[in-house]
Parts: structure tokens; sequence; C-alpha cells
């Protein structure tokens, strides 16, 4: 039988490495145009056949119980940068899902700089990869191109993209929002704002309509004024501007949005939650003045990373299916930083 030509074939013949020759095969930047030419002409007089999109697939639903199933993960570095706690701890309990499948987990971190130069991941010149978790939403454009040149099925986690039939896990913003908006309501609250930039993504906007819902079905108006942006428009850096008239509480989209706003807070002389009520979302906080008194949402990450993995393993089996959009339910978590009013 005629043996299929690797990429490491092809470094081992170049005396190069096997990112080298994927640069080179795939026209990224990193490779000089005269090694460029001489890798393709080597991978031509191995005979090395780039695998269409059909085949991939095929090639990955045949290996999806094979003991050693690869999954490849993919995160923008600058989520890490910015949630490093909970994007590593949610790439962490997919590890755990995997594990308990008998499958293998191989993360890449990918650069603005790729993203905006639309780089594949590297992952995908690994023929042994069956399928990919992309975790954190990239740019639309960017994941347009991840999905016509995966050759794999792709799984999105943490967000929804309704425009690709790619299969998606996501926590339950809206309602979970709805609840943590209903329980300062519950406290006497009715001067509320929302902090969060609700167009940046998908799952920003669902917080911020169960938030709106909340007053809605309380006839409470919503103030313009307090609903806030909570990062830079050009670097999606955190950034909060705090309104001159302060409202009671403050529903934030995250609690690292929420742990801002109580340094903020805090520096122009305002207690949490004396003169302010504060409440978030996620159930992670590792530092600053809210950690551990933060009363927040949970989201249950153990159930998103176990459904991830069900869902992705019966994609790479059963081929071709109707988008399955699967939304976990978390829990709220009372702690110190929102008062009744009147007390």
């Amino acid at each position: 039988m005629e043996k299929n030509v690797t990429l490491k074939d092809i470094a081992e013949a170049m005396q190069v490495s096997i990112v080298t020759v994927s640069n080179a095969l795939a026209g990224r930047s990193g490779v000089g145009d005269e090694l460029r030419v001489e890798i393709e002409k080597k991978a031509q007089e191995l005979g090395y056949r780039r695998k269409a999109r059909r085949e991939k697939k095929a090639s990955a639903k045949s290996r999806v119980y094979r003991a050693g199933t690869r999954i490849g993960v993919t995160v923008e570095d600058k989520y890490l940068k910015k949630y490093t706690s909970f994007y590593w701890e949610m790439y962490q309990r997919v590890v755990v899902a995997a594990s308990a499948q008998g499958c293998f987990v191989s993360l890449e971190m990918l650069t603005d700089e790729q993203e905006r130069r639309q780089e594949m991941p590297l992952l995908l010149s690994d023929e042994g990869i069956s399928g990919l978790i992309v975790l954190g939403m990239p740019d639309r454009a960017y994941l347009r191109k991840l999905y016509q040149t995966a050759g794999c099925p792709l799984l999105f986690l943490d967000f929804a993209d309704d425009e690709l039939p790619c299969d998606a896990v996501i926590s339950n913003g809206f309602h979970g929002m709805y609840q943590m908006t209903n329980y300062l309501i519950g406290l006497g609250h009715t001067e509320i704002g929302f902090i969060g930039s609700y167009l940046a993504t998908g799952s920003i906007m669902d917080r911020y309509q169960g938030f709106c819902k909340s007053l809605l079905e309380h006839g409470i108006r919503e103030n313009r004024e307090w609903i806030l942006s909570d990062r830079d428009p050009g670097t999606g850096r955190a950034k909060v501007r705090l309104p001159a008239h302060l409202p009671t509480a403050f529903v934030c989209n995250c609690d690292l949005t929420a742990g801002l706003v109580a340094d903020l807070l805090s520096e122009a002389g305002y207690r949490v939650p004396e003169d302010l009520s504060l409440v978030g979302f996620d159930d992670f906080l590792v530092q600053g003045s809210m950690q551990g008194k933060l009363t927040t949402y949970a989201v249950d990450m153990d159930a998103m990373a176990h459904q991830s993995l069900k869902l992705l393993l019966r994609r790479i089996k059963e081929g071709e299916q109707e988008q399955t959009v699967r939304t976990i339910d978390g829990k709220m978590v009372i702690r110190q930083s929102a008062r009744r009013l009147g007390k």
C-alpha cells in the first residue's frame, strides 16, 4: 500500500521544522520565498497531497472513538490576558472531560496579528486533529474563514454564531442576568444601571437583554445614563467611566468589570454596598477588593465542558446534522456586595 506523505516527511527531507513546512504550503508569513519554493518542490517530489475538506472530515469521523482521539482548542491570547482565571479554568475543564472520553487535547493561542492576517491555527495542519473547539469569540471574518478551511468539525464554546452551522455551548446569560436584576429589585432598588459593551459579543447582549426584561416586568424605565460600556472600542481593554449621577445599584456583565467598578467607586469615595450595590456574572474574581464578597451568577463550567465534548464527538461520529446550541444554567451566589435599601 502506498504510504501517505505527511508534513513530517517533508520536514525531515528538508531538515526544517514541521511548522515551517506548514507555513510554506499554506502560504503563511514567516518563510522566505526561496525556501517556500524549495519546500513546495520537495512536497511535489514526495507526492504530498493536501486533503480536501470532505476527505479530512471522513478521516476524522473514522478516528472518533479510537484510543487517543485528539481534540484541538484555540483561544485568542487576549482572552487569556484579560480573563486568565476563567478561560484557563474552562480549558482545564475541557481537558478533564476529554480525558474521561479517552481523548487528548492540544491548545493553541492565537494572536491579534494572526487574526488580522487571517492565519489559520497550526493545529489544523496536524492530520491527527479530529475536531476543534473555539473558546471565546474571535473576529467574525476570521471565524468564517476558519469554518471554510478547517476540514474538521468545529464547536464554539462560550459563544454561538447563527450564521455558521456549528454546534455551540453557552451559559444562560439571559436568564442569569434576569435573575440578578430581579434580586436587586427585590432588595428595593429601582435605580439600576448595566455595565457592559453589549454590542461587543452575543453573550453580553444576552445579559443586557435579561437585565432589560427584568426592568420592563417591574415597570422600571431604563436610564441610558446608567448603561455603560466596559471596554475601549479600539483596543478592547477594560475601561469604565462612571456617570456624574450614580444609581443605587449596578449590574455588571462579568465579575472582572464588577471588580474594576468597585475600585473606581472606592477611588471616588464610595463604599460597596453601603453607598452602591454591585452584582456580577461568572463567579470568577481572583483578586481585588471584591474577591470573596461579590454577589454573582456562577457559570457551570463542568457542565459546559461535558456538553462540548459530547456534542463534538457526536458531530465527528455522525457527520452532517442540524446545528445544536446547548444553553447551560448556572446559579446565583449571594455574598456581601448588595444590600437592601433602607437598612
